[in-house]
């Protein structure tokens, strides 16, 4: 396949001995880029940017968490138009560099209003921009994932580039996260520069990474044809047995986390007693541990399955969240490590689920006769989003309601900061739980994988798809589906 050739050439056995193509690393590093900008926007927004608006623009807790609520709401309901979007595009530019280019002018803009807004902005106004970002955002991390799952048809293949996605992630992150402390060392520069600096480096990394992907990056072919996507085949893909797993293990292992990254810098701060400067350290740990984990993770899943390592992590997790909790305050060097552990752990979750819901595209399109990788990946996402709008919207509200001050210089009472303790502790903890345990029978295994691809192959080589409605038989027939 010429999609693999701009390397070494080199690939690797699968279980039935044959050789699988690999992504050279140039050309993987070039599809990879745009998770920079993006994985600094992600820390920006469950970090940093409702704590600001919060502390420091004057908006109340309560406010700041129901305008990150409603756009993420709002946004579910974009993406499966975006995917619906994405999988009936037939361009000679590509079916997904268009949307990649389309997200980068709408990112930059957003961050821009954002980013660099001033203190007296109304909640409106933030509500509008959100809205306009999370647009560009779902546009750019769509078109990625399922322009992923078109370039390596193998299982573990699969894992390797969406590991590879997260490690840019974690490398943009960590760049975002050390321009604050920078800028303040080197020219004496507040929070507010801070912040804008993230926002700068969002701006300008945004469409230069876009152009290195859709001009470096090749498109496998689309389908010939052009098909209409109901409601009714959206409703098909959420009913299906293995997506409704992973839909399940997504939404729970993306709201723990999300909770203790919105409650990250008021819990450091205030209930453990780190200063602004290491708490920006700790977090870069528990970044940088990502670099780590992703590679080591994907290693594992080759020896377990990518549902047995995302289950074995979870049960890891639960132990390691419980664990911050117990350390004595202000005990740096303790922290430090502790952090780097969980940081590590909870690298498995996003990139495992990502190439587990390309597995499920092909299950679909075995079955069905459909490519409805993007519809696929919009639900996914989807998921994510009410993770992480929960996370905002339902813990900001409580630390309102038990009295939390959120504002710069507060001083907050010993029942709020035990209320706090509790929001990072113990939802987390049953959340990430139950997300390991919804892996629990997960049947689309590497074995069951491969069946689906040799009857792919099949198809494909008499040059079309199977009929919809049609079941294939014998050992390709589908194991896991629940027609609605």
């Amino acid at each position: 396949m010429t999609i693999f050739g701009a390397g070494n050439g080199k690939g690797h056995e699968n279980m039935n001995g044959r050789t699988m193509p690999r992504l050279s690393p140039l050309t993987l590093a070039a599809y990879s880029s745009p998770y920079l900008p993006v994985g600094g926007l992600i820390l920006a927004l469950v970090v940093y940017l409702p704590n600001y608006y919060a502390s420091h623009i004057g908006l109340d807790l309560t406010a700041v968490g129901a305008a990150f609520t409603l756009v993420r709401l709002f946004d579910i309901f974009f993406d499966p138009i975006a995917g619906a979007a994405i999988d009936g595009m037939r361009l000679s530019f590509g079916r997904y560099r268009p949307f990649l280019v389309l997200s980068s002018p709408l990112i930059a803009a957003a961050v821009y209003a954002i980013f660099m807004a001033e203190p007296g902005v109304s909640t409106t106004y933030l509500t509008f921009w959100l809205a306009v970002l999370y647009v560009g955002f779902s546009l750019c991390v769509l078109s990625q994932a399922a322009w992923g799952a078109a370039l390596a048809p193998d299982y573990h293949e699969r894992s390797r580039i969406y590991s590879r996605i997260q490690i840019f992630g974690v490398i943009g992150g960590v760049g975002a996260l050390a321009l604050p402390p920078l800028a303040a060392s080197v020219f004496h520069a507040d929070q507010t520069a801070g912040i804008q600096a993230m926002g700068w480096f969002i701006i300008l990394a945004a469409p230069i990474t876009a152009f290195i992907a859709v001009t470096r990056v090749p498109e496998p072919p689309s389908l010939p044809h052009r098909e209409r996507i109901s409601w009714r085949d959206y409703r098909a893909l959420l009913v299906r047995h293995s997506m409704i797993r992973v839909l399940l293990a997504d939404f729970l292992t993306t709201l723990g986390p999300a909770i203790t990254a919105a409650l990250y810098l008021f819990f450091v701060r205030e209930a453990r007693g780190y200063t602004l400067i290491q708490a920006n350290l700790l977090l870069l740990i528990y970044i940088c541990a990502g670099l780590a984990g992703a590679p080591f993770w994907a290693w594992l899943s080759r020896r377990l399955g990518k549902h047995r390592t995302i289950i074995l992590a979870s049960g890891l997790h639960v132990i390691a969240q419980t664990c911050v909790l117990l350390l004595p305050k202000a005990q740096f060097d303790l922290m430090a490590p502790a952090m780097f552990v969980v940081g590590f752990i909870a690298s498995a979750y996003l990139f495992l689920l990502s190439a587990m819901v390309a597995d499920v595209s092909d299950e679909v399109r075995l079955e069905t006769g459909k490519d409805r990788t993007a519809l696929l990946y919009a639900l996914f996402t989807g998921t994510q989003k009410i993770g992480s709008a929960l996370s905002v919207g339902i813990t900001f509200a409580i630390l309102d309601a038990i009295g939390f001050k959120a504002a710069e210089g507060s001083v907050n009472s010993p029942a709020a900061i035990w209320g706090l303790e509790a929001c990072f502790v113990v939802a987390p903890v049953l959340a990430i739980g139950l997300g390991g345990l919804a892996m629990w029978g997960y049947r689309l295994t590497e074995q069951r994988h491969r069946e689906i691809r040799d009857g792919l192959e099949t198809v494909d080589a008499q040059g079309h798809m199977a009929p919809e409605g049609v079941t294939v038989a014998g050992p390709l027939a589908p194991a896991t589906a629940i027609e609605g």
